[in-house]
Formats: structure tokens, C-alpha cells, sequence
């Protein structure tokens, strides 16, 4: 389920996404994780969301260059 929209959606079509000690990843393998689909990538409640979630200031550009860089591999 996207964190976003709330959609279910297939886990191969969305990014899986963590907080690991403060910082914004790809997903490790262990630990907590999040998905976010391709349709809330631009979506303005997100930088809100990944605030909640990471208890972080998190920019909205590294989640951008982690969804990028993921889709390049």
C-alpha cells in the first residue's frame, strides 16, 4: 500500500523506501520499510508524509534521486 494515495498496489510497481538513523534509503533488506507508488512520486502531501514517518527534515530531492537512481538499475 502506497504511504501516499493508500492505493494497493503491486509492491513491483511502487519504490520501497526506509528510514535508517535519520537518513532516506533505498530499502536495506532489514528493518522497517514504506512504499511509495510511481503516481505520488510528485505528489505535494509527500515531503508531509516522509516528515512523519522519518521524524526528519527530509528533503524532497533525495527521495527524487533515490526513486531515479533505483529506476536506472
Amino acid at each position: 500500500m502506497c504511504v501516499v494515495c493508500r492505493e494497493r498496489i503491486y509492491q513491483d510497481d511502487m519504490h520501497r523506501l526506509q528510514c535508517k538513523n535519520g537518513e532516506l534509503i533505498k530499502f536495506s533488506g532489514e528493518g522497517r520499510s514504506f512504499y511509495i507508488c510511481k503516481n505520488c512520486e510528485n505528489s505535494k502531501k509527500l515531503d508531509k508524509i516522509i516528515k512523519k514517518i522519518c521524524k526528519k527534515n527530509i528533503n524532497i530531492e533525495k527521495i527524487k534521486e533515490i526513486i531515479i537512481y533505483e529506476d536506472q538499475n
